[in-house]
């Protein structure tokens, strides 16, 4: 356990044998995210695991044609007739880089089989019309004088689309459109909900041919990167300055993106990308929920800013502010020669973006041998620097990692996004992947005394559209 700020031990928390519950299915919740040390370890309780009547399997996951069925007959029901294009675009995950990007730092991630589909057809008048399935709700709104709705509401990414996409067009769209959406994106697991519901938005439009000076063929196969990330800074332009969400561009990076079976690398300074082969067939990614609230974070990632921010300051007035401007244009040796003037936590967060730098690195390396045990392992040093150094963990996703550890066909596994609160992600031998989920469901129970929400994903292909009528 840790220490207070004065050195002492906090109390042991006791806690209560477990009730026997019912596992509670995971909700097919859609579109998008509402918001925006010292390891914490405990020695597991001794408590039997869950018992086989209690083990209820998550619903099937529709494949994406069948979400695309979905969405059309709900467009059916709010619109009358037959929509004429459909889009859809997935959810992603972070596989290395933790907190590196606004840092100007390298990260790691992968588009994931969880996806947002956005149905609908172009028609006359300069009006958007939406209907989200899932929420069984709706929004109107004008293309010539689009406004902010309230803050944390869905329609706020949709129409942050088309306003961004119009600024940077320099003209409005050329006709109106009415769309229904349905999604099996979770909300709140860590897998980018908003950014897979903006790509697919932004498909749509360009699908339905309503975006002046755009053809959607200048966004698919050879030769279409250029577009894409094009495409993607629109998309983080909306979010940051639309829906008012800061953030940075990997989500919307990774979303258009993605690649059946293969990892995505972002140079955040420079904007270099790869994309690294996972193997054929690639590994199981396996993301897990601890089902603690992400409200645990309000105000931790603006500290961990400043902290990260307070070193890049040391370093402008040692070596001039033309240098210096982020923690990226810092060397690790540089960070070890100044360790005595620097403040002892802030060293320690810096130390962290460094070396996670590094661990980014090499598991490009890594990959790009073939040597997916090393990557898996270097995602398990992810995690331990965090925990020690950025402290961004939690004894939940401690609970979760070591459940994890402990799981067969386990690779390697960290906590992901934010961190104190949330979810992990792990890499898992693909043929294991059940095994290994319900195994961590059992692990973490006898922890925590909570049922954590189990998605077993696979990478897979960016965002994309087609037409439905000819």
């Amino acid at each position: 356990m840790g220490e207070d700020g004065q050195g002492r031990r906090p109390p042991r928390r006791r806690r209560q044998a477990p009730a026997r519950r019912r596992r509670r299915l995971t909700p097919r919740l859609d579109l998008i995210r509402l918001d925006g040390g010292r390891r914490h370890r405990r020695p597991p309780p001794r408590r039997p695991p869950l018992p086989h009547s209690d083990r209820v399997r998550d619903p099937p996951l529709r494949t994406p044609l069948e979400l695309e069925a979905a969405a059309s007959q709900a467009f059916a029901a709010e619109y009358g007739g037959r929509a004429e294009v459909a889009a859809r675009a997935p959810g992603r995950v972070e596989l290395l880089g933790n907190h590196t990007d606004y840092n100007g730092g390298l990260v790691m991630a992968a588009a994931v089989d969880r996806y947002t589909a956005v149905v609908g057809r172009a028609r006359p008048g300069g009006e958007g019309r939406v209907y989200a399935a899932n929420f069984e709700g709706s929004a109107r709104f004008p293309l010539a004088e689009i406004e902010r709705g309230p803050v944390g509401t869905w329609p706020n990414y949709v129409k942050g689309v088309v306003w961004a996409l119009q600024e940077a067009l320099g003209a409005e769209l050329t006709g109106g459109f009415e769309t229904a959406i349905a999604g099996e994106v979770p909300l709140g697991a860590g897998l980018s909900s908003s950014a897979s519901l903006q790509a697919a938005v932004a498909f749509f439009l360009l699908q339905a041919g309503i975006a002046p000076g755009k053809v959607v063929d200048q966004y698919v196969g050879e030769g279409s990167d250029s577009a894409l990330m094009d495409l993607a800074m629109v998309l983080r332009r909306s979010e940051n300055a639309f829906v008012g969400v800061s953030s940075g561009l990997l989500d919307q990076f990774s979303s258009l993106f993605g690649r059946e079976d293969h990892a995505l690398f972002l140079d955040c300074q420079s904007l270099e990308f790869a994309r690294v082969p996972l193997g054929s067939p690639g590994p199981a990614i396996v993301v897990c929920d601890s089902k603690t609230s992400r409200k645990l974070a309000d105000g931790m990632y603006n500290r961990r800013f400043a902290e990260c921010n307070a070193v890049v300051e040391h370093f402008k007035a040692r070596k001039g502010g033309d240098a210096v401007h982020l923690l990226r244009d810092i060397s690790l040796a540089e960070l070890e020669e100044a360790w005595d003037d620097l403040d002892p936590t802030c060293r320690r967060r810096a130390r962290h973006v460094l070396t996670e730098n590094e661990r980014v690195r090499e598991g490009v390396a890594a990959l790009r041998g073939g040597d997916l045990k090393r990557f898996g392992s270097l995602i398990s040093a992810s995690h331990a620097s965090s925990r020690d150094d950025f402290e961004n963990s939690s004894p939940a996703l401690d609970a979760l990692v070591e459940a994890a550890e402990e799981a067969p066909g386990f690779l390697g596994g960290k906590l992901s996004g934010a961190g104190w609160a949330g979810c992990t992600v792990n890499l898992v031998e693909p043929a294991r992947a059940e095994e290994f989920a319900e195994a961590v469901r059992g692990g973490y129970f006898r922890r925590m005394n909570v049922p954590p929400d189990v998605h077993v994903c696979r990478a897979a292909d960016g965002a994309s559209g087609r037409r439905l009528v000819d």
